[in-house]
């Protein structure tokens, strides 16, 4: 497979990440059950990508081999007001396919973040892993990421089971 160039998404890579990012979700759900995909996750997530790329608070940057083999999301984010204003950057998503893991594909991609966070003057790049992800864990420890908080959840014993498709509770966008 040739090289790949690490560049910023464009309005032509939208079906090419949707499809990547897709997976990434299923292979979460995989991993952690709470995590369930939802039925119209592909249609809103189809229609922010181009809100996406024209809000310069984000970026997504994708690893471009004559297809694309992996993308990484990241935001302009900041504190609550409580605490210190400190600019920071929170990486939302990083996915590499499978056969080209562990070729630096990762690390490239999460370099360009780095240089984004740079230029905006932020302090640290921010992010969540799942606990279950192991590989996901020790590839963000070889990037010096260090536990900062533990987001822990507990099931509510009084509540209801997922209901089914209420009109009124659809979602438009994230």
């Amino acid at each position: 497979m040739p090289e790949q160039t690490i560049r910023r998404a464009t309005e032509d890579d939208q079906e090419a990440i949707g499809t990547l990012w897709a997976t990434l979700l299923d292979e979460q759900a995989a991993l952690e059950e709470r995590m369930g995909v939802a039925e119209d996750a592909r249609e809103r997530w189809s229609n922010d990508f181009p809100m996406w790329l024209e809000d310069e608070t984000r970026r997504i940057f994708v690893a471009d081999a004559d297809a694309i083999v992996g993308f990484v999301s990241a935001r302009r984010w900041g504190a609550p007001p409580i605490y210190k204003e400190e600019d920071e950057v929170f990486l939302d998503e990083l996915y590499v396919v499978p056969d080209e893991r562990r070729k630096g594909v990762g690390t490239r991609l999460v370099s360009a973040v780095r240089d984004w966070a740079d230029e905006l003057g932020a302090r640290r790049i921010r992010l969540s892993v799942l606990a279950a992800n192991t590989p996901a864990r020790d590839f963000w420890a070889a990037q010096e990421a260090r536990p900062m908080t533990i987001t822990l959840t507990m099931d509510c014993p009084g509540a209801p089971e997922a209901e089914g498709d209420d009109e009124g509770t659809k979602k438009i966008g994230f």
